[in-house]
């Protein structure tokens, strides 16, 4: 007699694949978890007092500061509804509405932090620098052709250096990288020592430091065009042969991010459907702290 064999239905579900996104939370957050605000002003100081060495005339001069603004906006994120139908529910052996409603969770904190991150990326030509190493293959940009420079110990020095100079306070110090430029970094000899991989991380997300900064990878990060003073390119912009990735370099406290609670929006039971229908969103915006760009840095690929 043949065996008779029967069809085996795993309780899990492969779930879908995310980037890491916890980079963004090394920054200042605007208006707490219940943001309902289009905008957010973040008021500007003003010139520093001058300093009298070994006065003589009085009074002294009196004088003003006269502060300004910069705003941001906040963005209102929502995912397409998905529709369960019953009989789905029925017949699977897994939690299909728990799967659904997480995907709808992860790809929105997913859109917030490809957001944020191009929205403090700097523009002003001060606050970008290029790489300089060897000629180092293949583009790595998803549309872009052609061959880059590679990164460099000196370009990641460079870096700090812009720190240091505009006085950003030492603790405050991250970069992120994407997947690809991090795997350049990895091919520098001079960091990978003792003391880069056994570094202990200080906040979720951290991987390492580099010249006191916290090193944070993710699976894709922001582009520039290859113009003159590159120009950062926005969220699911169309691609160009000659794209170029950068790394994000920030300081938490010069860099801002206004971000609500998710909500799950859902339609029990509906008829059409035969089941029921869920989305959800989220408000969400960001920014550089400062009108100068101080604080935030991006090194970008240069052209070989």
């Amino acid at each position: 007699m043949a065996e008779m064999l029967v069809k085996l239905f795993s309780k899990e579900i492969q779930s879908n694949l995310f980037p890491n996104n916890e980079f963004y939370k090394s920054s200042q957050l605007d208006g707490g978890v219940n943001i309902n605000a289009k905008t957010v002003d973040i008021p500007q100081a003003g010139a520093k007092p001058t300093i009298i060495k070994n006065p003589t005339s009085f009074p002294l001069t009196i004088g003003s500061r006269t502060d300004d603004v910069l705003t941001y906006s906040v963005d209102h994120f929502v995912t397409a509804p998905t529709a369960i139908q019953d009989v789905n529910e029925m017949v699977i052996s897994y939690s299909k509405r728990a799967s659904v409603l997480q995907d709808h969770a992860k790809v929105l904190n997913s859109r917030v932090a490809d957001e944020i991150a191009v929205a403090w990326s700097p523009t002003l030509a001060a606050q970008l620098s290029r790489t300089t190493g060897s000629a180092s293959g293949s583009a790595l940009a998803p549309s872009a052709t052609g061959t880059r420079l590679a990164l460099t110990r000196d370009d990641i020095a460079l870096i700090a250096t812009k720190f240091d100079r505009d006085d950003v306070p030492v603790s405050e110090r991250n970069i992120l990288f994407d997947a690809d430029l991090y795997a350049q970094l990895l091919k520098i000899d001079s960091f990978i020592n003792f003391d880069y991989i056994n570094r202990k991380p200080t906040v979720d997300g951290q991987i390492g430091e580099i010249f006191g900064m916290k090193v944070f990878k993710r699976s894709r990060a922001v582009l520039y065009t290859n113009a003159g003073t590159p120009v950062k390119k926005a969220v699911g912009a169309t691609g160009a042969v000659t794209d170029n990735l950068a790394a994000l370099a920030w300081a938490s406290g010069e860099v801002r991010r206004a971000e609500g609670i998710a909500k799950i929006y859902s339609d029990l039971d509906n008829p059409a459907f035969v089941g029921s229908v869920f989305n959800a969103a989220v408000r969400s915006g960001g920014t550089f702290a400062r009108a100068d760009q101080k604080g935030v840095y991006s090194l970008i690929q240069a052209n070989s």
